[in-house]
């Protein structure tokens, strides 16, 4: 009886000495960071001795977690299923610390939100006023930028939450629990005086055939159009004129009648054009076939939280799905 109870200890001992959380980190920071000599800078370590961590986890799982390219470095399938299952240890070790001098009033309130001006200008804003009027004692960061950025600055730790657009064909890190919010059609804007304007049905056939004025490519409303043009085989036919980062830019030259754009409501809500332009826009809804723009929160996934960010993400849910 002992020397079974004794062979299990044995085993216990031989297993946490194998599969180390440094191991799981390792594989945690190459997915974040894409390089062994990233990763290695990340955490102090030799760029070889980052190699053996994650090769000691190949050998106890018995599969490739990782592959090589030139420098780069990129999950398998399989590494990408153990990182979905790790992470929320990771991100639960990582902030234990900072909850823990939280509760003790000695860590410092402050909240950084990435999302595209669109959110933040419009559907977002008073959301945002009185979360301000409430909490006076967090130091609020807004941070300005299109969706994908907004989730790679998630990912890097240099923001706390995020709202973004998930449009299709695109993948979402699974590092992030996504709370659905709310959705926007799309929609064209043109002016009243553009033969786009004169069209009863439009397919997106006759979309392709006009000059684009569009969104940046990192903006979900872009990545959206990308992915079903290329789907419907008409990526060679598209004409894009212009590519602003800014709604602005994009109905000023639409104003000029230069081209018709691709939008969503809270886009061209979120600010006025110039009334010198004297423009005269429509809109025309095609989410029968380009869909919606669904909006999501994200925050990392198994984090403990922070009672300020808690309160705010709350907030959010609260006041976009009662739009």
């Amino acid at each position: 009886m002992n020397s079974k109870r004794s062979a299990k200890t044995s085993d216990a001992r031989r297993y946490f000495k194998e599969v180390r959380f440094r191991q799981i980190r390792a594989l945690f920071e190459i997915a974040k960071h894409g390089t062994f000599a990233a990763a290695s800078r990340s955490l102090g370590m030799a760029t070889p001795s980052v190699w053996r961590q994650v090769r000691a986890l190949e050998d106890d799982y018995g599969v490739q977690l990782v592959f090589a390219k030139g420098h780069d470095v990129r999950l398998t399938e399989d590494g990408e299923r153990l990182l979905d299952l790790a992470a929320p240890l990771v991100e639960g070790f990582d902030s234990l610390k900072k909850v823990f001098q939280d509760q003790h009033g000695k860590a410092e309130r402050h909240l950084r939100v990435a999302a595209p001006a669109t959110m933040l200008n419009s559907p977002m804003r008073h959301v945002i006023a009185h979360y301000r009027e409430t909490h006076p004692q967090v130091r609020l960061s807004l941070i300005d930028a299109p969706s994908r950025i907004a989730w790679q600055l998630l990912e890097a730790e240099k923001a706390d939450l995020a709202v973004v657009g998930t449009p299709h064909g695109v993948v979402i890190p699974t590092r992030f629990e996504a709370t659905p919010l709310v959705r926007y059609p799309f929609e064209v804007v043109c002016l009243e005086s553009h033969p786009f304007a004169k069209i009863k049905a439009p397919k997106l056939r006759d979309i392709v055939k006009q000059p684009l004025i569009l969104a940046g490519e990192d903006s979900s409303s872009r990545m959206q159009f990308d992915h079903l043009i290329a789907k419907a085989g008409l990526s060679d036919q598209v004409n894009v004129i212009m590519t602003a980062g800014n709604v602005t830019s994009i109905l000023n030259y639409v104003a000029l009648g230069m081209g018709i754009a691709v939008l969503t409501r809270p886009a061209t809500q979120a600010l006025h054009v110039p009334t010198d332009l004297n423009a005269h826009f429509i809109h025309r809804d095609v989410s029968n076939f380009l869909g919606y723009d669904h909006v999501a929160l994200l925050h990392p996934k198994g984090r403990h939280e922070l009672s300020h960010v808690r309160v705010f993400r709350e907030m959010v849910m609260q006041g976009l799905r009662a739009e």
